[in-house]
């Protein structure tokens, strides 16, 4: 005789649902240890941040995100690229409605490497409509270094020792571990700048 399952046949599908220390500002806790079983875990929250905010770095996400500032128009003193949605000669962004006012200072969630050998279509105005400022996660920084975990106040957690494939800063807002280095630094659409202070910051009128 077959004994019921007091759990329901649902028991069978249930599937793990990972928790981490979260501290008394609502966001994740830095380890102060972890193994394996750790990592296995968080690249489920990784894959996440890939799918859902668009992380990148240079181990995971889209190669073609990767980048040091992630800056519409590059650094104004050109040590990085634009991004390949932005027409430098007219400030026109490919998916945006408005046009780019600041493009050393600004960037949003679609930032793409430049590349000569990859085309880019301009959206139609309809579709520029529906590509609202909310939904590109389009912001600004005061930091002329751009954007990247390393500037983000969620990425400036230290671990204890670096992960299996070398990133050694935690994000507290995902719960994973993030490149955050100058040579090279993840980033998502969830990035809050640091602030800069007055007198690091650079002239912002565009050449």
């Amino acid at each position: 005789m077959k004994t019921k399952n007091p759990l329901g046949s649902a028991s069978r599908s249930e599937r793990e649902i990972l928790e981490d220390p979260i501290g008394e500002d609502g966001l994740f806790e830095v380890p102060k240890s972890f193994g394996p079983h750790d990592e296995v875990r968080w690249r489920s929250r990784r894959m996440d941040s890939i799918r859902l905010a668009q992380y990148s770095d240079s181990k995971c996400g889209f190669p073609p995100l990767v980048d040091k500032a992630y800056l519409c128009g590059g650094r104004k003193d050109k040590s990085t690229p634009p991004c390949n949605k932005f027409i430098t000669q007219t400030h026109e962004c490919l998916i945006r409605i408005d046009l780019i006012d600041k493009p050393h200072n600004q960037s949003c969630m679609y930032w793409e490497t430049q590349n000569a050998g990859d085309s880019e279509g301009r959206y139609c105005p309809h579709s520029k409509e529906k590509m609202t400022d909310q939904r590109i996660s389009f912001g600004s920084t005061d930091d002329p270094l751009g954007f990247g975990c390393i500037r983000c106040e969620y990425g400036q957690g230290k671990l204890p020792y670096a992960d299996s494939e070398g990133r050694e800063s935690w994000c507290s807002l995902k719960g994973h571990p993030v490149e955050a280095e100058e040579d090279k630094t993840g980033c998502c659409a969830e990035q809050e700048p640091i602030e800069v202070d007055e007198d690091k910051e650079e002239d912002e009128d565009d050449d």
